[in-house]
């Protein structure tokens, strides 16, 4: 009996991805949607279309092109990255084993393990099964979703899937970063700004002239705001005169 497309698929289903790298449950799941991903990837592959019993083959090729662009981009975002870990060496140290029963066990290799578990997080995973379905709009449809439609001025489309996933995600965690340090450092300017104002508020109701406060900010900087008047003189910050009654 000749194999159907729809036989094939369901086959292809009911097998288990084993790891040569001990992971966790959750990544293991990763693991297997990843599978099945590539399971809905192969069944629009022309030449799977027309011979079925090809779809286990295109179905591993497409979960080493997966697992292969992940471990790339994590590699890429590691500041203790090897020289050695870009798309090539992940390509010679992968392998997917298909065993008699239907199940796959996927090698290694000499990757590390500690790369292997940090890039199996949902988020990554999301975004490479969002960019690469074969039924979405690939990298512009990416990007309008990370980047709400504001896309990256800086980034440029194209090169193989691999590097053009790797080096989006790159530059958008880079974009990212900018924007949370700018942001944390305009709440610490308000938080300062309003900090100032209440000191300098405070010590004009004490009684101190506003005039020699400036004076005293000009050459002190706003540090000395923060002095007490012990504390001024221990670090010779003269304190600013007090306004007496006449």
């Amino acid at each position: 009996m000749n194999l159907t497309l729809s036989k094939a698929i369901e086959e292809a289903k009911r097998c288990e991805v084993f790891s040569s790298i001990p992971l966790t449950e959750e990544q293991n799941r990763l693991l297997h949607l990843l599978n099945l991903f590539a399971i809905h990837q192969a069944q629009y592959n022309p030449e799977v279309r027309q011979i079925p019993a090809k779809l286990i083959y295109k179905v591993n090729d497409e979960l080493k092109l997966a697992l292969v662009a992940i471990l790339t981009t994590c590699s890429l975002l590691d500041p203790r990255r090897h020289g050695e870990e870009a798309q090539k060496f992940f390509e010679d140290q992968i392998s997917i084993l298909q065993e008699d029963n239907g199940n796959k066990l996927i090698r290694f290799g000499k990757i590390r393990p500690q790369l292997v578990r940090q890039s199996l997080i949902p988020e990554i995973v999301d975004d490479w099964t969002f960019y690469r379905d074969v039924n979405g709009d690939g990298i512009h449809a990416l990007m309008d979703r990370k980047t709400s439609l504001q896309g990256l001025a800086t980034y440029q489309r194209g090169g193989s899937p691999v590097y053009e996933f790797a080096r989006f995600y790159r530059r958008f965690m880079e974009d990212k970063l900018a924007k949370q340090q700018q942001s944390q450092e305009r709440a610490k300017e308000i938080a300062l700004k309003s900090l100032t104002d209440q000191i300098v508020q405070k010590q004009l109701e004490s009684g101190y002239s506003a005039p020699e406060l400036m004076q005293n900010l000009i050459q002190n900087g706003s540090q000395a705001l923060f002095y007490s008047d012990e504390l001024q003189d221990e670090a010779n910050i003269p304190a600013p005169k007090r306004l007496t009654n006449k």
